[in-house]
Parts: C-alpha cells; sequence; structure tokens
C-alpha cells in the first residue's frame, strides 16, 4: 500500500517537472525567460553577460552565462547550471549551500501555490529551475 502511494506521489512529481519544462519549452521558453528577468538579471544582465545592474557591486564580477558552453568544449554544463541555482553548488553570490538564496526563495513562493494533489512545492521548484536552466541554454553563443 505504501509502495504504491511512494510510487503515484514521484510519478506526479517527475510528471509536474516534466510538464512545467515541456510548457516552457513549447512557449519559447517564455517562462524561463520571465524567470530569469526577474531573478537574475539584476546580476547577470538582460543578456547574461555579467553586466547587470549591480554587478559592480560584487568583488568578484558575475560570471557570463552566454559562454558557458564555450568554456566546456562546446558542451552545456547542465547539471552544474542546475546545482548553481538549486544551491547544491555553491556560487558565492547565490549565497552558502546551507542557505541557498533561489533554492529557498523558489521554495517559500512555491509553498502557498501548491494546490493540486500530488504535486509537491519541491516538484514546483524544480520545473522553475528547470525552465531557468533551458533558458540559459539558449543564450549560448
Amino acid at each position: 500500500m505504501m509502495t504504491r502511494k511512494v510510487t503515484r506521489t514521484l510519478f506526479a512529481s517527475a510528471f509536474a517537472v516534466a510538464a512545467a519544462a515541456g510548457a516552457a519549452s513549447a512557449q519559447g521558453n517564455d517562462y524561463g525567460e520571465s524567470l530569469f528577468m526577474n531573478n537574475c538579471a539584476v546580476c547577470h544582465g538582460a543578456t547574461g553577460a555579467g553586466d547587470g545592474p549591480v554587478a559592480d557591486f560584487f568583488a568578484q564580477r558575475p560570471g557570463d552565462l552566454s559562454v558557458l558552453s564555450e568554456d566546456n568544449d562546446g558542451v552545456f554544463p547542465f547539471s552544474e547550471v542546475y546545482q548553481s541555482i538549486d544551491g547544491r553548488r555553491e556560487v558565492g553570490g547565490h549565497g552558502t549551500s546551507e542557505m541557498p538564496v533561489w533554492g529557498d526563495l523558489f521554495m517559500t513562493d512555491a509553498l502557498p501555490k501548491t494546490v493540486h494533489p500530488g504535486v509537491s512545492a519541491d516538484a514546483i521548484v524544480q520545473g522553475r529551475i528547470l525552465a531557468l536552466v533551458y533558458y540559459i541554454q539558449s543564450m549560448q553563443q
């Protein structure tokens, strides 16, 4: 009985993540772009070049997200970008792994919106991070 519930929950979460990523892709990644402009562009700039309005206030300038593939022998580092956003990979400007800025913010924002049975706030956060990663991937030169 418990195994069925766990299986259903995992399936629902996977479906929600896939649906969010698919929807972002189907809409030309408008959702990922919106997330980027509202959460990342202030530091990384509208084109991801690291030239956002507050970039000069950092001791180390924000990275140029448009050259991640170029800097990685032509391969977009999908997993590393995902981990940087969700906090599993430390990035100085994003906070420590104990308190990742975006993972916490997205989770706090997702909790009140978790109204669909079987879709957790974690699944919503994963979908948002995936939308951002796909958008950043689309920025590559």
